[in-house]
């Protein structure tokens, strides 16, 4: 008997409208729009979308977080390019 492997998902690369669970039909998209709406850890994003431990995707709503807050809270609060030119990659040309 052939065993399912479930394969990983690179959320920094996935399209928004990528399944994050299909069975209550919560996308990447959802996630990103819970987070720029202040939430900000997995129960409250999960609370929020109710998602619940056992639909199996608290690990991947977890690996968006890891992804995506450290990227909202800079454009919310500041840094890249506004902060100078100290530790940049030079992409934007100064």
């Amino acid at each position: 008997m052939e065993e399912f492997v479930a394969e990983k998902v690179d959320w920094s690369r996935a399209p928004a409208d990528t399944p994050v669970c299909e069975e209550k039909s919560i996308y990447l998209r959802d996630i990103v729009q819970a987070i720029l709406d202040g939430y900000d850890t997995k129960e409250t994003v999960m609370e929020n979308l109710s998602l619940e431990e056992n639909d199996g995707v608290s690990d991947d709503v977890q690996a968006i977080l890891d992804i995506f807050v450290p990227v909202i809270n800079s454009w919310r609060f500041g840094g890249g390019c506004g902060m100078g030119c100290e530790g940049c990659s030079g992409s934007c040309g100064g």
